[in-house]
């Protein structure tokens, strides 16, 4: 009697992001989002601060 076949999951290739087209640039989008944002709140607490 020889031993079941081990199942094996079957290999899934990422589909790409929704948009933007690549995983890389969505990446990157979001981390420019990210540092705008931060400049943003950096001048408006420089501004507004007493």
């Amino acid at each position: 009697m020889s031993p079941p076949d081990l199942v094996r999951p079957e290999v899934s290739i990422d589909e790409p992001p929704p948009v933007l087209g690549t995983w890389p640039r969505l990446y990157l989008a979001v981390a420019g989002w990210l540092a705008f944002q931060i400049v943003v709140f950096y001048l408006f607490a420089r501004t507004f601060t007493p």
